[in-house]
């Protein structure tokens, strides 16, 4: 495993989400995130470094499972790869979100489909940011 290249991976992946989430959530979905605004901790600003934290812990968990796993370095498998992370944290995250908080279900639903694209998205750029091959096989 070549640690340099995955460490500038999941850098590049962190951009990536930051970006995504961004515009998923600060203009796309801006509306129904709005609506849950009084559920959200009142000092979130004090909190930002954590949440960036936790960006780039999940861009890394991302990267470092793709390269214990992918056997071909395609595209495919990367987008196949990031579906089944998706998959995954929707069930973790959103299904759970929605069982505990009184938010409306299409808000989740639009949460979930968003991570289908995201971690899509990261598995396309993971397999390209690091190839899997004869000549690069742990």
């Amino acid at each position: 495993m070549r640690i340099g290249r995955l460490v500038l991976a999941s850098l590049a992946l962190c951009i990536l989400a930051l970006v995504w989430n961004g515009v998923l959530h600060g203009l796309i979905l801006h509306d129904g995130n709005a609506l849950i605004a009084p559920l959200r901790r009142s000092y979130l600003a004090d909190l930002t470094w954590l949440s960036l934290l936790l960006t780039l812990g999940v861009t890394a968990l991302f990267a470092f499972g793709y390269a214990w796993c992918a056997r071909s370095g395609r595209i495919a498998e990367g987008v196949g790869y990031g579906l089944y992370f998706a998959l995954v944290a929707g069930l973790l995250v959103d299904l759970n979100q929605y069982l505990l908080y009184p938010i409306p279900w299409r808000l989740a639903f639009y949460w979930f489909l968003g991570g289908l694209l995201e971690f899509s998205l990261y598995g396309a750029l993971i397999a390209r940011l690091y190839p899997i091959g004869d000549r690069y096989r742990r």
